[in-house]
C-alpha cells in the first residue's frame, strides 16, 4: 500500500505523517513537501504519484487545494484508490466579512460533494475540521483541539475503509 500526503513540514501533516507510518509499518508512508512538491504545480504531483491507495490532500494554498483534488481524481477515476480532503467547518459559516480561507475550503467542499456524486473506482472522502492547535490560530482565542487527536481520528476514520459509507466527516469542539 502507497499513502501520500501532502504538507508534512507541520502541523496536522507532520501528525498524519507519525501516525500513518504507526498504523501502516509495511506500507509506504510519503510526505510531500515544498519545495519539490508544491501544491502550487498540482499537475506535477499527480505525474509523480502515478500508483497510490491513499492520497491525503493535507497542504492549504489558495484553490490549489481544490485543483489538485480534480487533477488527482481524473487521473486516477479508473483505479482503487481513495482521496481523503482536509477541508474546515469555516466553508460551513455564514460571514459577513471577507474571508479568503473560507471561501477557499468552500470550493475544496463543493468539489468533494461533487466528485463523490461521479461514478468511479478512485473514492473521495472529506474531513472537515475546526479550529486545532497550531501555529496559523494561536492568536485566537478559543477552544481548539489537539493535532495529535485529530490524526489518530483521521488514521482510524482510513484503518476503517468504508469510502462508500462515509463521504463527509465533520470534527469540531462545542465552543
Amino acid at each position: 500500500m502507497s499513502i501520500y500526503i501532502t504538507g508534512t513540514t507541520r502541523g496536522l501533516g507532520k501528525a498524519l505523517e507519525f501516525r500513518l507510518q504507526r498504523a501502516f509499518p509495511f506500507n509506504d508512508v510519503y510526505g510531500l513537501n515544498r519545495p519539490d512538491y508544491n501544491i502550487r504545480k498540482p499537475k506535477e504531483i499527480v505525474e509523480f504519484v502515478k500508483d497510490f491507495d491513499i492520497f491525503v490532500n493535507n497542504a492549504h494554498a489558495g484553490f490549489y487545494q481544490t485543483e489538485l483534488l480534480y487533477n488527482l481524481f481524473e487521473a486516477n477515476k479508473n483505479r482503487d484508490c481513495i482521496i481523503l480532503n482536509i477541508g474546515s467547518v469555516s466553508a460551513d459559516g455564514d460571514r459577513k466579512e471577507v474571508n479568503p480561507y473560507a471561501i477557499e475550503k468552500k470550493a475544496l467542499d463543493a468539489a468533494c460533494t461533487q466528485l463523490q456524486l461521479v461514478p468511479s473506482k478512485c473514492k473521495v472522502m472529506q474531513v472537515k475540521l475546526g479550529r486545532m492547535e497550531t501555529d496559523l490560530v494561536k492568536h485566537i482565542d478559543a477552544p481548539k483541539m489537539k493535532v495529535e487527536d485529530v490524526a489518530r481520528f483521521i488514521v482510524e476514520l482510513l484503518e476503517m475503509s468504508t469510502p462508500d459509507l462515509i463521504k463527509t466527516v465533520t470534527l469540531d469542539i462545542k465552543s
